[in-house]
């Protein structure tokens, strides 16, 4: 796994992540968008434990094991802490979610409030993290010359959701007061991560099928010479 997966993949990753959950929470972006982030980072924990896991059994260190697991503790605690505030009654009126009309009657703009500029940059920060985490992994597999110990339904199910993700926000209905384009200008960043990372991960895709008889012919190779 260490040989495999691109460290600065793996540390892209978990930053975009972590930055797309502050910024959906400060940005007020939809519910599942919130929920999602906080499970993409606890994975992205539990990915790069693994892989220091297996960095540090190639050379033993007595402190390598209570050190992950305590980060992994924190930084969980620290993802899961916004979804543990009292959001009051405001968060409660919220509209449920509903098929978006083409033709919209009543235009409308609605202004970013200074919370939610922070959580847009943030979001845009997420973006970029997230375009910037396939390069590495991409020119690893290139040097490579193969995709061995990478997990092709990892980068499978994630082009799946972030199909899916770009969907969900391309398909909302905008509240009454906001006209398409206020929304969609909201909404920029994650579409502008999901999507173009659905571009690169179509690239990594690409590498399996170039690579997938190079894997074969080194697994009939022989243990031993003749």
């Amino acid at each position: 796994m260490d040989q495999a997966l691109s460290l600065w993949f793996l540390l892209g990753w978990i930053g975009g992540d972590s930055c797309n959950l502050i910024g959906s929470f400060l940005a007020d972006q939809l519910p599942l968008q919130t929920y999602t982030a906080v499970y993409y980072v606890l994975a992205d924990l539990v990915m790069l434990s693994l892989y220091f896991h297996y960095k540090f059994k190639k050379r033993p260190s007595l402190l390598s094991t209570p050190i992950n697991s305590v980060l992994l503790f924190i930084l969980g605690l620290a993802c899961a802490a916004p979804l543990l505030r009292t959001t009051g009654p405001v968060a409660a009126q919220r509209e449920v979610f509903r098929g978006r009309t083409l033709l919209s009657v009543e235009p409308g703009s609605k202004p970013f409030t200074q919370q939610e500029i922070v959580g847009f940059v943030i979001g845009s920060v997420s973006s970029v993290l997230y375009l910037l985490s396939r390069l590495p992994q991409i020119r690893t597999n290139f040097l490579r010359k193969s995709t061995q110990g990478v997990s092709y339904s990892l980068f499978a199910l994630v082009m799946l959701g972030n199909t899916l993700y770009g969907l969900s926000v391309l398909l909302k209905n905008p509240e009454v007061s906001e006209d398409e384009g206020s929304y969609l200008l909201h909404h920029l960043p994650w579409l502008v991560g999901s999507l173009g990372v659905l571009l690169l991960d179509t690239v990594i895709s690409i590498q399996f099928l170039i690579y997938r008889d190079t894997a074969t012919s080194s697994e009939r190779q022989p243990l031993l010479p003749s």
